[in-house]
């Protein structure tokens, strides 16, 4: 048990034991280094996320109301192209009517005024009788 007593073995024992806990002192500091570290990147990562969202809310938006102008051009060449076709269905239907009374045989009929010729006579510088 001298051993045990001896100056070298308490030297040893307390080396061992401020070595210990210098690496325990070391564990804990880097921990909270890490910590720390963990929570800068932490609110790095979430302003960037805010910072993100807002932009993919914005460009959101912008599209939307593009979108929202193209469908409301859209909708009024729509309307423009329907009245446009209207008024080409009405011309071509004047003009398949004008055709058609161009086309159908007509009797011709020859009007006289009825006060040329008197009933019973001879056509003046008509035919003569033979």
């Amino acid at each position: 048990m001298d051993f045990f007593t001896s100056d070298a073995f308490l030297t040893i024992v307390s080396v061992v034991g401020s070595a210990i806990g210098v690496v325990l002192v070391l564990r804990a500091d880097i921990g909270k280094r890490i910590d720390r570290v963990e929570r800068r990147l932490g609110r790095r990562i979430d302003r960037l996320e805010e910072g993100l969202g807002q932009r993919i809310s914005e460009v959101g938006h912008s599209l939307g109301r593009c979108l929202d102008r193209v469908e409301d051009r859209a909708r009024t060449d729509h309307q423009e192209l329907i009245t446009d076709i209207g008024k080409v269905k009405t011309a071509v239907s004047v003009l398949g009517t004008k055709l058609d009374e161009r086309s159908a045989p007509r009797r011709l009929v020859v009007q006289e005024p009825a006060g040329d010729y008197a009933v019973g006579e001879e056509l003046e510088g008509g035919l003569e009788d033979s």
